[in-house]
């Protein structure tokens, strides 16, 4: 590494930021002239998966003396390419990442260390399951113990134990799993169709409606009984074709905390239709009609990327 930048980005999501990653940062920072750290995941709700919000990761990493600015999840390669234009300001720059998203970027030169991402989370497991760990500075250990004893937290625990048994039953496959889903995107006037999850992951956290792939039946087919199961909306395969407006695979392998899970959204526009009562069913706690603006607002109460999904088709159309 003897190339010398005016820039060097560090990208992660630092679920915690620990002494593996101050350490690697302190082996390349003679780099460059300077050095920012970039936090992926701005406006992201608390889970298991992300337990620590943005200000508490910012105020760690500043407190181990770095500059450190906060981004939001985008979808694209596109997307997160403009992000780090936006950063580097066309200065000579290199990527130092430990995050798997940001390892499709073009830069001046890129270093990938994932192994660092292994060991931030066993830190993450070994906390949430109330065993012992180390490797981390004292305000790092701080804002875990505020967490931790946060009213919030049991329900953190709870999502963690569901998503390491729900892993383990898939432990004994030949291969490793991937998983098919599907989702819907209803449009009406002005307004877009949310339910509120009650299951695991993410119990009480709004979603667009959606679920598994049943064994005998199309994508489309299991978006429209989705939905129906879901939200009481009923679709025939017809009506469904007729407002169908567009469709998208989202395949970002780390979209999801169960593992690798691959959705085909699918976007109606019933705009103008009489429509009866939504009843929420199925894994819903409740179905709404959310208006637009105030579901571009939601950023931080939905569902792992279902909000990067509404955001395309709405921007789409």
């Amino acid at each position: 590494m003897s190339d010398r930048y005016d820039l060097l980005l560090v990208i992660g999501r630092f679920q915690p930021f620990c002494d593996a990653h101050r350490h690697a940062i302190a082996s390349v920072a003679s780099l460059a002239d300077r050095v920012r750290v970039v936090v992926v995941g701005d406006d992201m709700p608390r889970s298991a998966r992300y337990p620590f919000t943005m200000t508490e990761r910012l105020a760690i990493i500043r407190a181990e003396g770095f500059d450190a600015v906060a981004v939001p999840e985008v979808l694209t390669a596109g997307e997160r390419m403009a992000q780090l234009e936006g950063l580097s300001d066309g200065r000579l720059t290199a990527l130092f990442v430990f995050d798997g998203d940001y390892r499709d970027v073009s830069v001046s030169k890129l270093y990938p260390v994932p192994d660092i991402e292994v060991a931030s989370d066993a830190i993450r497991t070994a906390w949430l399951e109330g065993q012992a760990f180390g490797e981390v500075s004292d305000t790092t250990r701080g804002i875990m113990a505020d967490v931790a004893a946060d009213p919030a937290f049991p329900a953190l625990r709870e999502e963690h134990a569901y998503i390491r048994q729900y892993k383990q039953e898939w432990a004994a496959a030949p291969y490793p799993p991937v998983m098919v889903t599907v989702d819907t995107f209803i449009r009406h006037d002005g307004k877009v169709l949310l339910v509120k999850r009650g299951g695991l992951p993410g119990r009480g956290q709004w979603a667009l409606p959606g679920g598994f792939l049943d064994q005998d039946e199309t994508l489309f087919e299991a978006a429209l009984r989705e939905l129906h199961e879901e939200t009481g909306l009923r679709l025939t395969p017809e009506e469904g074709r007729t407002y169908l407006t567009g469709q998208r695979v989202f395949d970002q392998p780390q979209r999801s905390a169960r593992g690798r899970t691959i959705t085909h959204a699918f976007a109606f526009d019933l705009s103008g239709l009489d429509l009866p009562e939504l009843i929420a069913g199925d894994d819903a706690a409740a179905a709404k009609w959310t208006g637009i603006d105030c579901a571009r607002n939601m950023r931080k109460h939905m569902f792992e990327d279902h909000y990067l999904i509404l955001d395309y088709f709405l921007n789409k159309a």
